[in-house]
């Protein structure tokens, strides 16, 4: 391995590390909608499935010094499409969740702690935690981002009790590491996340590396403050009860669910 990352950046003899730790990246996150609706595993009529967008995009942009980062949306976007089912618009509707909406996170790593945005059910949350950690496997590939040479690292999380892999590109080139959303932990920023088997992709659409007024980057407020603990028991208790009640499908608020209303 240690040879490998000396090979990757003799590869870059141009590149001054020292100048690139410091700057503003947006990404574009895609969910690819009927790709998401059709492995949810909800029986779904196939002209409803027609009426689906193939695909729904946001933006964020990250904010990031050495050492700390901050991501937000870049315009009020929504996770949630709608889309009428039946002959000219009528019958039931369809309510799917992308699960690509961004959540404000704010991250330091010299504290190494990580306060993110939640919102359930219209209640606003303030998750306070240490910086997530994940299992990187660095497989040794290699393509361009942007104007960017990153290698490939892979990972796999749960999601709705289900095993998903993910799919990284860093770039040495930018040594931070951070990412969109709270994604990171690399030696390089990320620049491009493949999700799910493709369901869902996040690029990097513009990079520029320049000085960061380090008081910029505040700690997030909006919200009640809460452990990640405490936040994953509200939302399982919230979950439950609209699941019973029939106001909810199998993905639950930010999942890959379906949720049918007739009438």
């Amino acid at each position: 391995m240690r040879k490998f990352f000396f090979l990757l950046f003799a590869t870059l003899p141009f590149v001054s590390f020292a100048q690139n730790t410091e700057g503003v990246i947006t990404y574009k996150h895609t969910t690819f909608m009927r790709k998401m609706a059709e492995s949810s595993g909800a029986q779904i009529d196939p002209n409803m499935l027609r009426n689906i967008p193939e695909s729904n995009s946001v933006n964020s942009q990250m904010t990031f010094t050495a050492t700390k980062s901050i991501v937000k949306a870049l315009a009020s976007e929504t996770d949630e499409t709608a889309a009428e089912g039946g002959p000219g618009g009528g019958g039931p509707r369809m309510f799917f969740r992308g699960g690509n909406f961004i959540r404000p996170t704010y991250r330091d790593l010299a504290t190494n702690r990580q306060m993110e945005e939640q919102d359930l059910f219209g209640k606003p949350f303030l998750v306070d935690d240490k910086i997530r950690t994940y299992a990187w496997k660095i497989t040794g590939k290699q393509k361009m981002v942007l104007t960017y040479p990153c290698i490939e690292a892979t990972t796999t999380d749960s999601m709705m009790g289900r095993a998903v892999t993910y799919t990284a590109y860093f770039s040495p080139a930018i040594p931070v590491g951070f990412g969109p959303n709270a994604w990171g932990g690399l030696p390089g920023v990320i620049l491009e996340l493949v999700m799910d088997g493709g369901r869902m992709v996040v690029e990097a659409t513009d990079v520029k590396l320049a000085d960061v007024d380090d008081a910029s980057i505040k700690e997030l407020e909006k919200g009640k403050k809460v452990t990640r603990e405490e936040f994953n028991k509200i939302r399982r208790e919230k979950i439950k009860e609209m699941q019973e009640s029939g106001m909810m499908g199998p993905g639950g608020p930010g999942g890959p669910g379906v949720r049918i209303i007739r009438g």
